[in-house]
């Protein structure tokens, strides 16, 4: 995790991501790590931001939902915002990938998303278009499936969800979900198990001080009625 004096915000503007690919990896904002051979090398790229993102209190501030979401399963990548970049053999198209899951909401810390259905949740950051590269945002990771974290999302003006940037899901310590099927246990048991574990005591203490960000805000359409 970065020093607390590094200010960056949270849910980048989706333009941020596409021009730092474009500037490829010789560019000094942009670091890769080199991996095993066979493994994809991951990209991670730096940004400047006005939102404190090793502040809780900020991150939850600027959320419009905070939530322990259980993930079920990753869905796809999209790929937006296509810009050219001039390449020695021509000009090449790339996009910024977003990934997407299926998650189940086991309890709302900020807001009043459904529990009861599985809910579509994107992600900035991804494997990109041509399979060579994963790209994401420094001191960042992607969620995987059979884990909780605690997301921290914007909803986006067609009402989808998006979460965004380092500590954007921060992961649950606890495998009693993996040990148990959600589908067998009760809201109060899933309560009683999380109230448990640091990162939820964490947030819901910052949801209690959250220092809010002015900024338009929208309502996801997967609120509970």
């Amino acid at each position: 995790m970065r020093t607390s004096m590094k200010k960056i915000f949270m849910f980048l503007s989706l333009f941020t991501m596409i021009v730092m690919l474009a500037s490829g990896c010789s560019n000094s904002n942009v670091d890769k790590n080199i991996t095993k051979a066979g493994e994809v090398p991951t990209s991670y790229l730096h940004a400047s931001f006005d939102v404190n993102v090793d502040d809780p209190k900020e991150v939850v501030g600027f959320a419009d939902y905070v939530f322990v979401g259980f993930v079920e399963e990753m869905t796809g990548t999209d790929y937006k915002f296509p810009v050219t970049k001039e390449a020695e053999d021509g000009p090449k198209e790339l996009k910024s990938p977003y990934t997407n899951y299926s998650i189940k909401v086991l309890d709302n810390i900020k807001g009043n998303l459904k529990k009861d259905v599985s809910i579509p949740l994107q992600k900035s950051g991804g494997l990109s278009e041509d399979k060579s590269t994963y790209f994401l945002f420094e001191d960042d990771f992607l969620p995987q499936k059979g884990k909780s974290y605690v997301f921290t999302a914007a909803a986006q003006p067609d009402g989808s969800l998006l979460v965004s940037g380092s500590n954007s899901n921060i992961e649950v310590n606890t495998d009693f979900f993996s040990k148990n099927s959600i589908q067998s246990l009760s809201e109060e048991s899933i309560t009683n198990e999380l109230t448990k574990t640091d990162e939820y005591k964490t947030y819901q203490a910052a949801y209690q001080n959250e220092i809010a960000k002015d900024r338009k805000r929208f309502t996801s359409k997967y609120e509970a009625s």
